[in-house]
């Protein structure tokens, strides 16, 4: 999958994919959002050394074009910005506003008395 402006992560951050997410309660084929957590910690500087040896275990520089059929397999997405805070208080009244709805919600059995014959 590639992630477009995935190079713009900073440090500690939250992102979100639209669609790509569980599947909605008693809507199966109805994603959420795919929320990923960014944490990355960048060095202050690297030896010499320290950059041969991550050039040893990193994939070559991408000075080359992707061919046809790696392209074919690559599935391309945005990423958006999450005030993941402000998601979970979201997420949380909505839990509370169903949960409000089913005490509201009259039905269901009714209290039969006895009667005497």
């Amino acid at each position: 999958m590639i992630l477009n402006g995935c190079l713009l992560c900073n440090v500690d951050q939250f992102k979100a994919i639209n669609d790509e997410g569980m599947p909605m309660y008693q809507r199966p084929f109805m994603k959420g959002k795919l929320y990923i957590h960014f944490t990355v910690e960048f060095p202050d500087s690297l030896s010499p050394e320290q950059c041969k040896a991550l050039e040893t275990v990193l994939p070559p520089r991408s000075g080359q074009q992707l061919t046809d059929m790696e392209i074919d397999e690559c599935e391309e997405t945005t990423l958006h910005d999450v005030n993941i805070e402000e998601e979970m208080r979201r997420k949380q009244a909505q839990a509370q506003e169903a949960y409000d709805e089913d005490d509201d919600m009259h039905g269901g059995a009714q209290r039969v008395q006895c009667a005497q014959q």
